[in-house]
């Protein structure tokens, strides 16, 4: 290296970073950040640049971390193995004081970053530490819970579950019987322990519902006797129950063996807390603090407990990877990812592309990313599932290959990052567990790498468009513009993920055309408006539907048509189109 040598780099580190653990290579050299991740967190010299580089695989905390709380024009954060992992130190390095002034600035700036993130990291620890120190967790089946003194308390909310959640838990109980399961886990249920009384704070509508199932089924032994304090919770338990007795009639046969299936087979993750305020503790957990679970993180817990044969410690990263896109932080601003992707450019394109009506993504909804499970005790309904085994297959074959024995097609033209799985698609069949949390990742960066990295240079003709028509200034005042915004946006991404950057650098502008136009047509623009099958559907259909560019065709026929009608009635040049949509 010829900015230093060894000895001067090791001298200089003894001085300056006394017991911090450092080492020299031929053509770079770095010096430990930090404590928490050790050796990848690190000060490095390489290419003639000081940088902050982030490794390994507990990355995503202090990333986010730095990118909400840096902000210093010395320093810029820029990709480096994953986006914003590298910070570096805008000053050229030619010398040996360079060298050492480098270092030491960019220890300056970051450091105090990295001690405050380190804290506070402990200081959460600590308190989860000591919350898990006063609870206990262990599994029951359900007929030891029900033998137990439980109660609903008063604050707790009524008896709520509809006729399709209460439908979902027979069909699974059914469908894990069927197939021979000796065990199913059903959840998890919290109690606050009060004397020898266990009061509900989360399960209340699975226990009701589990104890309505058995009194349809005639059962003697013991069960809670569960007062509830609401006018609804009345009505529900009847419809329910009379729904129940229904399906029994209508799907089984051997009634004692269900009920002992029930009893002695299905099982719950029973916690039991002895404070009140630690219950609570335990349930926001659970349940996105306190507040009404999204209807996409009810997708997490389903797919998290189809993984049966993966291991804890591939659930906890799935799981980690899962809460870093929902609370994604960029520029000091803070977006839910997964729920901008469920709630637009995932639910509605695949509704689209089938010729439907395409609103909000709900909980009602959720079915539309519950698939197939494959594994070796689970068995297939239908010859058409067949294909997510062969996908399956040749995902595990080429994950231990060298990848480039395959010609893959890539997405990005200068290559796809490792986490956009190749064989995903938007409309694909969903594949449960470990496939769909990759599936998801996929898309999570996708939509990052269109909409939310603007400034980089992929695709960069098409972002200065966005920024320029879609993103100009005072764009969130018009909700009528921001509904078209979300289709427009739904569409680019199908379009690349069919045909990759190309197909977007062809039809973009067409695309912006054929749905902007609906600014002229109609006196306001409704959310309705928009999500009608019959105004935007095509696009998606015909995108679908293209094996080449040259199908797309159509999408330029109509915007040509729609720039002419322009021209023709309102007196604007060609060249003053796009500005009319403005």
């Amino acid at each position: 290296m010829k900015e230093i040598t060894k000895e001067e780099f090791e001298k200089y580190v003894q001085q300056e970073f006394p017991n911090t653990p450092s080492r020299y290579e031929d053509d770079y050299c770095f010096i430990q950040a930090g404590s928490s991740l050790g050796e990848n967190l690190h000060y490095e010299l390489n290419a003639g640049k000081i940088h902050l580089d982030i490794e390994g695989q507990h990355w995503r905390p202090i990333r986010n971390y730095l990118w909400d709380h840096v902000v210093d024009s010395r320093v810029s954060d820029s990709h480096w193995g994953r986006y914003g992992c590298r910070w570096t130190l805008d000053k050229n390095i030619e010398s040996k004081e360079d060298v050492e002034q480098g270092f030491l600035q960019m220890k300056r700036i970051m450091e105090p970053h990295i001690l405050k993130f380190e804290r506070l990291n402990s200081q959460k620890n600590n308190a989860q530490e000591s919350l898990l120190d006063s609870i206990s967790a262990s599994f029951y089946t359900i007929q030891d819970l029900l033998d137990t003194n439980l109660s609903i308390p008063e604050y707790q909310r009524p008896y709520r579950w509809n006729l399709k959640n209460v439908e979902q838990l027979l069909n699974d109980i059914f469908k894990n019987q069927s197939d021979g399961h000796n065990v199913y886990l059903i959840g998890t249920v919290i109690v606050h322990k009060k004397e020898d009384t266990f009061y509900l704070v989360d399960g209340q509508q699975r226990i009701t519902t589990l104890v309505l199932l058995l009194k349809a089924l005639y059962y003697q032994g013991n069960l809670p006797s569960l007062k509830y304090n609401h006018s609804d919770s009345f009505i529900h338990i009847q419809e329910n129950f009379s729904f129940i007795e229904k399906w029994l009639s209508y799907n089984i046969k051997e009634r004692d063996a269900f009920k002992d299936y029930i009893l002695k087979s299905c099982q719950v993750v029973r916690i039991v807390v002895n404070k009140l305020n630690e219950a609570f503790q335990m349930f926001e957990s659970q349940n996105g603090r306190g507040k009404e679970l999204e209807a996409y993180n009810l997708l997490k817990a389903y797919h998290i407990r189809a993984m049966s044969n993966d291991s804890r410690a591939s659930k906890i990263e799935y799981d980690k990877q899962w809460e870093s896109a929902a609370m994604y932080s960029r520029n000091g601003y803070r977006n839910d990812l997964l729920r901008q992707l469920f709630n637009e450019q995932l639910f509605r394109t695949r509704k689209w592309t089938r010729a439907e009506d395409a609103y909000e993504f709900s909980k009602k909804e959720i079915e539309e990313f519950k698939g197939v499970t494959i594994t070796k005790d689970s068995q297939l309904d239908f010859a058409y599932q067949n294909v997510l085994i062969q996908q399956e297959i040749a995902r595990q074959y080429m994950l231990t290959m060298n990848p480039s024995l395959f010609k893959i097609k890539n997405r990005f033209i200068h290559g796809d990052p490792n986490n956009i799985n190749p064989f995903v698609s938007m409309t694909q069949l969903i594949l449960n567990g470990s496939s769909f949390f990759e599936f998801v990742e996929s898309y999570v960066e996708i939509y990052k790498r269109l909409f939310v990295y603007l400034s980089s240079s992929q695709l960069y003709d098409f972002k200065q468009f966005y920024l320029e028509h879609c993103r100009y200034s005072g764009y969130n005042r018009r909700k009528g513009d921001g509904y078209i915004r979300e289709v427009y946006k739904s569409a680019i991404m199908f379009l690349f993920d069919r045909f990759g950057e190309l197909g977007v650098r062809n039809y973009y502008r067409d695309i912006y055309i054929c749905l902007y136009k609906f600014r002229l047509t109609h006196k306001q623009v409704r959310y309705e408006t928009m999500a009608k099958k019959g105004n935007v559907a095509w696009i998606f259909q015909l995108i679908s539907n293209s094996k080449s560019l040259s199908d797309l065709v159509e999408l330029t026929k109509v915007s040509r048509s729609i720039c002419s009608n322009i021209e023709h009635e309102m007196k604007y040049s060609i060249d003053e189109v796009f500005s009319v949509f403005k």
